[in-house]
């Protein structure tokens, strides 16, 4: 089975195919993977809780006995229903346990299993990209529109829509984080029960920080040289769990996003032409604060701080201890570079 997306397993779960006997959802994001097998296996045993109808298993209990797997896949839950089997932290003990269950194409309780990165040379990816009767779910670093359309489907859900200017306002609000847009949008439909329509008014009651701090205000503070401002944003984000490595990929989208900005700009575009007709829809609070940006970065800096900031996420993904220091010397030297553009021009 080639990798599939949120919206395939959506599909999957709304009507389930019985020919499908194991599903691995993997990815980088902890948080978000846990999130979507939760929602798997409730969806698929009527709760993610009920100790009948959920067999959790972990790497350990697969490698202390690599026939349990099987058991419980072939088990009949004790009051009916549907029964589903929660492998976490899958590696190589689970491999053993769910080949021969592939291969056999025997149909039984169906099995949801999350992991973290899987290379392309995972032993445990390759089966399932290559199986028939399995779903893999890769959960890559998330753009805009990944989240757009999870936000509008969450909404659809429950009888509502969303206009484009709520929508990128949600997205400013809540960041690339898949299990928070979630979160973020269930809130907003009982927020806007009895509505028929989400409305811009309705997103800035109800979602992002109470503390105004956010990934995309970050990356604001830091491209418009706001040195104290970045400082403070950081360091309340880290406080509130953000991870440092988010954070700074948050910037790197920023620093990606003006750079294709500022080539349509050289290329004989206004700011003001490009800012909005940009896809996802800039909101229009925040249209200023770009064109200033794009006032200040040439393109060649622009590049410059992408660099700065890969070698930044590269750093923290090989001492991760030393994660806090990396994003803080990162954030403050393109915050001072900001402001010494900003006072050159």
């Amino acid at each position: 089975m080639t990798a599939i997306k949120p919206q395939a397993l959506e599909a999957f779960l709304r009507r389930p195919d019985p020919g499908i006997i194991a599903v691995l959802i993997y990815g980088e994001d902890g948080e978000a993977v846990r999130e979507l097998a939760e929602r798997t296996v409730g969806k698929m045993a009527g709760s993610s809780v009920d100790p009948f109808n959920v067999a959790s298993l972990s790497e350990a209990d697969l490698a202390a006995d690599p026939a349990r797997l099987a058991d419980e896949a072939q088990s009949i839950s004790m009051f009916g229903g549907s029964r589903v089997i929660w492998v976490r932290g899958a590696g190589d003990a689970f491999l053993k346990s769910v080949t021969p269950l592939l291969q056999q194409e025997t149909a039984g309780n169906l099995i949801v299993a999350e992991a973290g990165i899987l290379a392309k040379s995972s032993r445990l990816r390759a089966l399932f990209e290559t199986s028939t009767n399995s779903l893999i779910l890769p959960l890559h670093q998330v753009q805009s529109g990944d989240i757009a359309g999870l936000v509008e489907q969450s909404l659809a859900d429950n009888g509502l829509r969303i206009g484009a200017d709520a929508l990128a306002r949600f997205i400013e609000l809540c960041g690339s984080s898949r299990s928070l847009a979630r979160r973020e949008a269930e809130k907003l439909a009982l927020y806007a029960m009895g509505s028929e329509r989400v409305s811009l008014a309705d997103v800035e009651a109800i979602c992002g920080n109470d503390t105004g701090a956010s990934p995309e205000a970050l990356a604001d503070s830091v491209f418009s040289g706001e040195v104290e401002v970045a400082d403070r944003l950081l360091h309340d984000l880290l406080q509130s769990g953000e991870d440092a490595g988010r954070l700074l990929s948050a910037i790197h989208q920023q620093s990606l996003r003006l750079s294709e900005f500022r080539l349509a700009i050289d290329r004989g575009a206004s700011s003001d032409q490009v800012v909005k007709q940009s896809r996802p829809v800039i909101f229009f609070r925040r249209q200023p604060i770009i064109q200033a940006q794009l006032r200040a970065w040439g393109l060649s800096d622009l590049v410059a701080a992408g660099s700065t900031l890969l070698s930044g996420i590269l750093a923290i993904r090989q001492t991760s201890r030393l994660s806090q220091a990396i994003a803080d010397r990162c954030v403050l030297s393109l915050a001072r570079k900001a402001a010494a553009l900003r006072r050159d021009r």
